[in-house]
């Protein structure tokens, strides 16, 4: 039987990093763009029902942070503020994969951790295509 961890319920843990600049800019490589530590400090010690809702409210947390949300277009911040994912440029899109997406540095399947926000990195839907390829 398989279980869907993402649907299991976690509280949030993990420092994130101090970002500075655009904040996105690397989001096309590695394992993306950290999560910023004033997020992370947000959501730290919160417990969702699960990965999605987690999700929810992690872009809500950049659409409500001025020095993130202001380096994005008005649509993005108005996506984030309803809990969607901001939309990557058409060249880093995949197919119907439009948004940026949430990548678990070290895999869910191989014990990573689901809602540390240091096991994550934030990546346009292209890049992380090419991770779980190359993977």
């Amino acid at each position: 039987m398989y279980i869907y961890i993402r649907n299991n319920p976690g509280q949030v843990t993990g420092k994130g990093q101090k970002v500075s600049g655009i904040w996105l800019k690397d989001a096309d490589q590695g394992n993306g763009s950290p999560v910023p530590s004033q997020i992370a400090d947000k959501l730290r010690g919160r417990t969702f029902t699960n990965f999605d809702r987690f999700r929810e409210a992690f872009w809500q947390e950049v659409a409500m942070d001025p020095e993130l949300s202001n380096q994005f277009i008005n649509v993005n911040k108005e996506r984030m503020s309803g809990k969607l994912a901001p939309k990557a440029r058409k060249i880093d899109s995949m197919g119907k994969r439009r948004s940026f997406e949430i990548h678990h540095i070290t895999p869910i399947s191989k014990g990573g951790a689901v809602y540390d926000v240091d096991n994550m990195g934030i990546v346009t839907p292209k890049r992380h295509v090419e991770i779980h390829k190359n993977g």
